[in-house]
């Protein structure tokens, strides 16, 4: 077994751990906070009922059980958030066109954000029609740009984009939660502080935040996981420090009359090639994704674990290589940098660059250069694949 299988086999057994304990944190909060609810109705029950029969002339006993309705209110609220995240809400599904949904939303989203972040969107006219509960939409988007606004202090760039995609087993090297199928994805990235991966790895429990004491609750996050999970869909952050977020949300895609209907349970014909790809990246899970994933689809791998040592590779096997997918941030070398020593060399060999953290402006930094595309991170099989053919026949 290659470092790269040890390193793809852990990852995938830190996923099924963590699927497990969310599993049971879930069921335990679920059961803490119906009970948790039935004693606050009952409290503001009996308030409403001592509220009817408080005598006219005690301004002060009025205020202080407006103060108590206020406080089990406010309880209230809390065992709700909790039940999102236990997946025990009652939802009001419906169609809906998430595009356009989004185009809605993205306007309260301008007025609850500082001047000092803007927005960008992107979409995939083919987006389709997901079934959801459209108010909880919003409240996954909300809660989404919440994290990115604290995590951008200085101000930054929140981009939202949604896409058409399709889940495959060939996605499970990366991702072990896939359910084979067709999906529209919310994607909400930052350019903020990025987090750890040991914090990664916990953002989504309960109470769990790096914020100060009394700011937040800790369970923004978490009602995200719950409600994207009632959903019967994915929920997958990918973070990198100092560079940004990225969270991705899978909503299974309905059927739309104005596109063409494909088969939920069969597996897709990935596209492939014989072509040689350089793979330039610094995580080793990732890193060997794309190698089995690509290799598998026909074309020829050669891998680097670091920009310096992508460019050794690509200048020892300049002649053979017609693609290089490089991460943006790496040591040693950056991925732009990289770019930047390839197209002094050649202007055949394309490039796609792939990162945790947007850049809809990418394009402005590589001059209108056609031989360049950007991905995402976390990607699916599909859209990896489908951009690396698009920038093959190009």
């Amino acid at each position: 077994m290659t470092a790269d299988d040890s390193a793809r086999e852990r990852a995938r057994e830190r996923a099924a751990q963590q699927a497990d304990k969310m599993e049971t944190i879930g069921r335990l909060t679920g059961n803490i906070a119906e009970e948790f609810l039935k004693l606050v109705m009952a409290i503001l029950t009996r308030a409403a009922a001592m509220g009817q029969a408080l005598p006219v002339g005690h301004p002060g006993l009025a205020r202080e059980l407006d103060g108590l309705v206020d406080t089990a209110q406010r309880a209230a609220e809390l065992a709700h958030k909790l039940l999102g995240f236990s997946r025990r809400k009652t939802l009001d599904l419906q169609p809906l066109s998430l595009i356009e949904y989004v185009r809605e939303v993205r306007e309260t989203l301008r007025r609850t954000l500082p001047a000092s972040i803007d927005i960008s969107f992107e979409a995939d006219e083919t987006g389709g029609v997901v079934e959801v509960d459209p108010g909880d939409v919003k409240q996954i988007l909300l809660n989404l740009a919440t994290n990115a606004r604290d995590a951008m202090p200085g101000g930054g760039t929140l981009h939202i984009e949604v896409r058409r995609t399709r889940l495959d087993a060939a996605d499970r090297p990366l991702h072990s939660w896939v359910e084979p199928g067709s999906y529209v994805s919310l994607v909400v990235s930052d350019t903020g502080t990025g987090m750890s991966a040991t914090t990664a790895a916990r953002v989504f429990e309960p109470f769990f935040t790096t914020k100060p004491s009394g700011i937040g609750t800790g369970l923004g996050m978490s009602m995200v996981y719950g409600l994207v999970k009632q959903h019967r869909g994915f929920v997958h952050l990918y973070s990198e420090l100092g560079q940004g977020t990225t969270v991705k949300v899978y909503f299974p895609a309905v059927h739309d009359p104005r596109l063409p209907e494909r088969d939920a349970t069969a597996e897709e014909i990935l596209p492939g090639g014989s072509e040689a790809i350089l793979v330039v990246e610094d995580d080793p899970t990732m890193r060997a994704a794309a190698e089995r994933l690509l290799t598998n689809v026909g074309y020829r791998v050669l891998t680097a674990a670091n920009g310096a040592e992508g460019l050794e590779r690509y200048r020892v096997n300049r002649s053979e290589v017609d693609l290089v997918l490089t991460d943006m941030v790496m040591p040693k070398l950056g991925g732009f940098e990289l770019y930047e020593a390839i197209r002094r060399d050649s202007r055949d060999v394309k490039v796609l660059f792939t990162s945790g953290f947007p850049a809809p402006n990418f394009r402005k930094s590589v001059g209108g250069d056609d031989g360049v595309a950007f991905v995402t991170k976390p990607w699916t099989a599909n859209e990896l694949l489908g951009c690396v053919r698009t920038l093959l026949r190009a």
